[in-house]
């Protein structure tokens, strides 16, 4: 008997220490999805990756009435509702595995924050405004009589398209006017403000310049970085993310500060065929660092965290009658007759779509991303 096994690596040829990867996609097809509440309807919606299989249990209860009667042996019963499902999540974020598979990743998973419009009108208005913005910019820095100065040679490309993003910056923002600033927001460099601490404080023990380069052995070779500088650059982005994401679930709690009528984000999970995009809230959380796993030891970031959340599904939608697929019919409540007539009782209205697909009142996975269809 001859066993055939394909496509096994040719050992003797030697190990070069880096496996083959074949990309799962797993974060496009489970992960959770955060919606931060807007005027007039709007949310800003950023995404977690689930970068490992996560952890999950669900549980939901019926709130039943009951009535004992006099000599009979046994209770009659009657529904008073339900209680929303609750959902507990458990799911761990490794610091080399984000850094390995940051390539793989989507842009909306990379510290991306999008602008949602729930409504048609108000997005055509939004992106119309974008739209005139560039126009005009590009119109009066274009070859002309009408030119603007373009000052040395070799500026005006560049310094044409910083004006270009900023006068889409202001014109979203205009379209936005709830004085919130998205796309000029700047980040806390957590990681290099760590680092330059650190490295401050060995200077004065040694009196001497600590060399900008991480004593991580076999990473260069592992992530395919060029230089010293290629690897604080990329394990610096990476801790970023890292704690942006550790962020997320901190933020998810709260409401905003500035306008206590703008409550927590829903958070939506998504994870193969058992969750669809379902809208919950989250109760409570439970962030817990793996010691075992080390640190970053200059920054003193930990190297594994493993995320708890207890959530509670919130399906208000518009009130109306449940419709999977759509942007918002899909987040109404509905009952036993959607598992009897469809085999279904999700939204299905995020990135992965469901419903009627010929239905053309469905507003797309596009629309909720913020094209305009």
């Amino acid at each position: 008997m001859v066993l055939f096994i394909p496509n096994t690596l040719k050992l003797g040829n030697g190990f070069t220490g880096k496996l083959r990867k074949n990309p799962r996609k797993l974060a496009q097809r489970s992960h959770l999805a955060i919606e931060f509440p807007q005027a007039k309807g709007r949310v800003i919606r950023t995404f977690i990756p689930f970068l490992e299989n996560p952890s999950i249990s669900e549980k939901g209860q019926a709130n039943l009435n009951s009535y004992n009667l006099t000599g009979r042996a046994g209770q009659l019963f009657s529904y008073g509702g339900a209680q929303s499902r609750s959902l507990s999540v458990t799911f761990q974020i490794t610091l080399i595995h984000l850094m390995e598979m940051a390539e793989e990743l989507d842009e909306k998973f990379k510290q991306l924050f999008k602008v949602f419009f729930s409504e048609r009108t108000a997005a055509k208005e939004g992106f119309k405004l974008v739209d005139e913005a560039e126009t005009e910019i590009r119109g009066a820095l274009a070859p002309g009589p009408n030119m603007l100065a373009a000052g040395p040679e070799g500026l005006l490309g560049p310094l044409t398209e910083t004006l270009v993003e900023s006068g889409k910056t202001a014109a979203l923002r205009e379209s936005l006017n709830d004085g919130l600033s998205v796309s000029e927001k700047v980040d806390q460099d957590h990681a290099d403000v760590h680092r330059k601490y650190y490295r401050g404080l060995i200077g004065q023990l040694t009196q001497t310049n600590l060399a900008d380069s991480l004593s991580l052995d076999g990473l260069n070779d592992w992530l395919g970085l060029a230089s010293s500088d290629d690897n604080i650059a990329t394990v610096n982005k990476t801790l970023n993310l890292f704690i942006f994401y550790i962020n997320l679930i901190r933020g998810s709690v709260l409401n905003n500060s500035r306008n206590p009528l703008y409550g927590p984000p829903v958070i939506r999970l998504s994870h193969g065929t058992m969750y669809n995009n379902v809208p919950c809230l989250l109760r409570s959380y439970n962030i817990n660092i793996e010691n075992e796993a080390g640190y970053d030891v200059q920054t003193v970031t930990p190297k594994r965290v493993s995320i708890s959340l207890d959530l509670v599904e919130n399906r208000a939608g518009n009130f109306g009658n449940f419709k999977a697929g759509d942007t918002f019919d899909g987040d109404n409540i509905t009952g036993w007759e959607s598992v009897i007539e469809t085999n279904n009782i999700d939204p299905y209205n995020g990135d992965i779509q469901g419903g009627d697909a010929g239905d053309r009142d469905r507003l797309s996975s596009q629309a909720r991303g913020g094209t305009v269809l």
